[in-house]
C-alpha cells in the first residue's frame, strides 16, 4: 500500500518484479494518483479512497489481511511488504526468492530486519537507480524483523504473524537464515524529510486510530537513528547477521491475547556494510 513514496515504490516495483515478474505484483494505491499508475505499469493497482482517515491503521490492517487471504485463492505464496521493504535472499543459501518459497513448509515466514541508510560520504540518490548500487551501510534491527510471506489465511499483525487462537496452536512459522527485509526508509535523507511531510501531518491531525509518536515525531525519530548509527561499531557481515539471528530468534514475543508472534522491539542490534551479492537482487541475474 503506498501514499506518495515515489523512491521507495520505485525501488520496490524494480525489485519484485525482477524476481516474480511484474504481472504478479499488487499495488493498493491510497488515493487516485496517476504517477502511481507510470510507475507501477504492468502491475495491478487497486485504489482505495483517501477521504476518510479516521482510524486508519485498523481498517488499513483488517483490509490488508482479507485481500491477502484472497490472494491465497489464486497463489501459493503472498508475500506482503510496505513499499519501502525489499525482501532479499541470499543466493549461496536459497537461489533466489522463488526457491526460497518453494522449499518452505511452514504457514508463514520470517526475516531479519536491515535499515539501510545513507552514511556520512555517500552521495545524494539517482531515485531511478537501484538502491543496492548507491548504498551498503545498513543497522541490522529486531524492530523490523518482520512477517512477510504467508501460504495460510492467517493474519499479518504488529510487525508479526497470528499464530495461535483461544490458547491453541493453528499455524506454524518459520525464521530462515539468509534472509532480510531491506527497509528503505532511510536511504535517502532528502526523500525521507519529503516523505516525513505527510507523516507528521497525519500523525497530528488528532484523527482517532491514526500512528503514534513514530509519526508525530518523524523528524526526532530520523535524526535519532542517524546519530545511533553513526555511532555504531562497523562489524563483519557474517559476525553482524549471527549475531543478530540468535538475539532476535532467541527472544520471540508471543501475545496470548491474540495469538500473535512477533520479533523483539530491538531497534539497533549492529551495524555493517552489505555484501556485493545484494546488488543481483534487482537485475534479474540471480534467476
Amino acid at each position: 500500500m503506498v501514499y506518495r513514496d515515489y523512491f521507495a515504490l520505485t525501488q520496490w516495483v524494480r525489485h519484485y518484479s525482477s524476481q516474480l515478474g511484474i504481472e504478479n505484483l499488487y499495488i493498493v494505491a491510497h488515493g487516485h494518483d496517476p504517477r502511481v499508475n507510470e510507475i507501477a505499469s504492468g502491475a495491478n493497482i487497486w485504489t482505495v479512497p483517501r477521504d476518510n482517515l479516521e482510524k486508519f491503521d485498523r481498517r488499513r490492517n483488517w483490509m490488508l489481511n482479507k485481500f491477502q487471504s484472497g490472494l491465497l485463492k489464486f497463489y501459493d505464496w503472498v508475500i506482503r511488504t510496505d513499499a519501502d521493504e525489499l525482501i532479499c535472499v541470499d543466493p549461496g543459501l536459497h537461489g533466489n526468492l522463488k526457491q526460497l518459497l518453494e522449499g518452505q513448509k511452514e504457514d508463514a515466514l520470517f526475516s531479519i530486519g536491515a535499515n539501510l541508510f545513507e552514511a556520512a560520504d555517500d552521495s545524494e540518490i539517482d531515485v531511478d537507480a537501484s538502491v543496492f548500487n548507491q548504498r551498503q551501510s545498513v543497522v541490522l534491527s529486531g524492530s523490523y524483523s518482520k512477517a512477510w510471506a504467508v501460504k495460510e489465511p492467517v493474519p499479518l499483525m504488529r510487525h508479526g504473524v497470528s499464530i495461535a487462537a483461544e490458547g491453541k496452536q493453528t499455524h506454524s512459522y518459520a525464521f530462515p537464515k539468509g534472509v532480510y527485509l531491506v527497509h528503505l526508509k532511510f536511504a535517502s535523507i532528502a526523500e525521507l524529510l519529503d516523505v516525513n511531510k505527510t507523516r507528521i501531518a497525519l500523525g497530528r491531525s488528532g484523527l482517532p486510530g491514526m500512528p503514534g509518536l513514530g509519526w508525530q515525531r518523524a523528524g526526532n525519530h530520523a535524526k535519532r537513528f542517524f546519530e545511533k548509527a553513526e555511532k555504531l561499531e562497523v562489524l563483519p557481515w557474517e559476525q553482524a547477521v549471527n549475531g543478530a539471528y540468535d538475539t532476535i530468534v532467541s527472544d520471540m514475543k508471543f501475545s496470548e491475547n491474540d495469538g500473535v508472534i512477533r520479533s523483539p522491539g530491538i531497534p539497533h542490534i549492529a551495524r555493517t556494510t552489505l555484501p556485493e551479492w545484494f546488488k543481483t537482487q534487482t537485475d534479474g541475474s540471480d534467476q
